[in-house]
């Protein structure tokens, strides 16, 4: 058999459809390797395991995230609430795709006592996502501490939306729980100015 060309962008890419759809416990270098039309002993030559290849898709993803959604907290030409309109309608296609939720959620949850090296960059994307909400919540006019614990409780309310989203299988509840972050920044004196 011919040795298929790939490169390790589109074995990440292929991998974070694997890891989606069968978590990280379940999923085999095998699975992997067929994934990518690779034989497994081929596919060591690009990560030599899976621990190598997730932390390579979760520092992907988190690069991905910084730059295409977290991104979006920062942008102020517009309002602080449409800025998190903005935001939410740009992550819900992620987390609802196959109702897999969030791969972050989903692997925290299977490996964080695990697998300590995925902590870190696991830990850096809840950061991030934390700052990027307090940072709206901030500009809408909330003092400090009111941002801050604002921002941890929707990163909350979204992450348990989304388990109870792939438990009843119900996009719904993603959506109440952004609703429920809208209308918290609505409290503000500046949410509508830019």
């Amino acid at each position: 058999m011919p040795v298929q060309k790939i490169t390790k962008e589109e074995i990440v890419r292929k991998a974070i459809i694997v890891f989606r759809k069968q978590g990280y416990n379940k999923t085999s270098m095998r699975d992997l390797a067929q994934a990518c039309g690779l034989q497994k002993g081929s596919f060591y030559h690009y990560f030599s395991s899976k621990e190598a290849l997730m932390l390579e898709v979760l520092t992907t993803l988190l690069e991905y995230y910084r730059k295409k959604i977290f991104a979006i907290a920062y942008e102020e030409e517009r309002s602080p609430l449409a800025r998190l309109q903005a935001f939410f309608d740009q992550q819900a296609p992620i987390f609802t795709q196959d109702l897999a939720g969030c791969l972050f959620g989903n692997i925290t949850l299977e490996t964080i006592s695990v697998e300590p090296e995925f902590r870190r960059v696991l830990q850096a994307f809840f950061e991030d996502w934390i700052a990027a909400f307090a940072h709206l919540f901030l500009r809408a006019g909330a003092s400090e501490e009111e941002a801050v614990k604002a921002a941890r409780q929707t990163v909350m309310q979204i992450e348990g939306a989304l388990m109870m989203m792939r438990v009843f299988q119900d996009i719904k509840l993603l959506g109440s729980a952004c609703n429920w972050a809208l209308e918290r920044l609505k409290r503000w004196p500046k949410a509508e100015k830019k």
